[in-house]
């Protein structure tokens, strides 16, 4: 079985390199090369046949300067990926000329205290769990031929499918007969548990049928079964790789197991009150919820049901949440994916420190799918703020590597990285 842990082992070993270094006051970055290479003869703008469109762009840092370095006021390069570099010499995304990590030279006559370390990065893998409304009204017409029942597994089907190698997915699903007059309420009909690759699971053939099951309940307590289902992850948590998130899709005003079937204005805010109150405390155990309305939903704030909605998802997270809405197949999937991108992280923890931050971001060689990254602060990677040991991707980088599948290395020169 695949996961996105292995993937990073495999994808990562060995790829995150320091290249060993000598002295840069001359010649080639890293000393002369030694028996790596020999890094080549060290060009200028003026002297590079085809230079980085933005060479002499007026600059302050790096970051200004998109294939190239900012070396005083100014943006400047030594090389390009065609030409600059000698065997064994690599031209980086500013410009400049590091060793090969599989060749790894000497060094020269450089500083023989530098020595070659191997990072081992790992992301964070979130813990991501449905709790899908089975009361009466799912069995409803949807839309693209569908009930909100079957429209809910289509999506939820899909993006777990695509996305389960780097994601720890479960699914419970929650309604009740009758309230506590037929007990046990609530019912969790279905009870998968996270884990990665569950898509065999949580798919048609797995234990969420397709079809509006026969043992489904009419009523909808959507507070006791938040509380019910926090009871559970907390008995047997996730692996605390990530953040661990509940994902409720209802398509109805809550009901209760005390009153089913609300008759009053006290019976109803009662209802109301416990989906807000377990949705705060779902928050407050950890666990923090997001919340999805499955058909149609009024975009008047002063409605009853829009603002109960936002009442729980404001309480969710703590803050002010989203009430997500799909009333189509195409609205429920982006609403869907919305919410499961905002749980993947674009941290890449590294097991060693960076020691020099500049220095990392001048000359580190990053790369999604052998595809070199820019150094920056909105497309690309950084050192996140605030840390020295965490690579962040940004922009559409970060997007790539929420996508699944994809290979990330780097390299720094000796000096960026902290040697243990």
């Amino acid at each position: 079985m695949r996961s996105w842990v292995s993937i990073v082992l495999v994808a990562l070993a060995g790829l995150v390199v320091l290249a060993c270094g000598g002295d840069t006051s001359d010649g080639p970055p890293f000393g002369s090369g030694g028996t790596g290479g020999t890094g080549g003869v060290t060009l200028t703008c003026d002297t590079l046949v085809d230079p980085p469109a933005d060479c002499d762009k007026v600059c302050t840092s790096d970051t200004q300067c998109e294939a190239s370095f900012c070396d005083s006021g100014v943006c400047v390069a030594n090389c390009t990926p065609t030409e600059g570099c000698g065997e064994n010499w690599t031209c980086n995304v500013r410009g400049r000329c590091i060793p090969n990590a599989s060749t790894g030279g000497t060094g020269g006559t450089g500083n023989t205290d530098c020595q070659s370390v191997t990072i081992t990065p790992t992301r964070s893998i979130p813990n991501v769990m449905f709790l899908v409304d089975q009361s009466g009204s799912m069995d409803a017409t949807f839309g693209g031929g569908e009930n909100r029942w079957e429209a809910a597994n289509t999506v939820i089907n899909g993006i777990v499918s695509t996305t389960d190698s780097i994601v720890r997915y479960g699914l419970t699903t929650y309604t009740s007969d009758n309230g506590n007059a037929n007990p046990p309420c609530p019912k969790l009909p279905t009870q998968i548990d996270f884990a990665l690759n569950n898509s065999s699971n949580i798919g048609d053939d797995g234990q969420y049928p397709y079809s509006y099951p026969s043992s489904a309940g009419a009523d909808t307590p959507t507070g006791d079964s938040i509380d019910a289902l926090v009871d559970n992850i907390q008995v047997s948590p996730p692996p605390n790789e990530g953040p661990t998130i509940i994902v409720l899709a209802t398509d109805g005003e809550p009901d209760s197991c005390e009153y089913p079937n609300p008759s009053n204005s006290t019976q109803r805010a009662q209802a109301r009150g416990e989906a807000v109150t377990a949705a705060g405390a779902s928050h407050d155990a950890g666990i923090d919820l997001f919340v999805l309305w499955v058909g149609n939903l009024s975009n008047d704030p002063a409605d009853p049901t829009r603002s109960h909605m936002q009442d729980v998802a404001n309480a969710g997270i703590n803050g002010t949440g989203t009430v997500y809405v799909g009333d189509d197949p195409g609205t429920l999937s982006d609403a869907f994916l919305s919410i499961i991108s905002a749980s993947i992280s674009c941290d890449v923890q590294m097991d060693r420190r960076f020691d020099d931050k500049e220095k990392a971001c001048q000359d580190g060689d990053v790369r999604l799918d052998g595809t070199p990254l820019a150094c920056s602060e909105t497309d690309g990677w950084r050192v996140k703020p605030g840390v020295d040991d965490v690579i962040e991707l940004v922009g559409s980088a970060c997007d790539t590597f929420k996508s699944g599948d994809v290979t990330f290395s780097a390299s720094f020169p000796c000096g960026a990285i902290v040697v243990e």
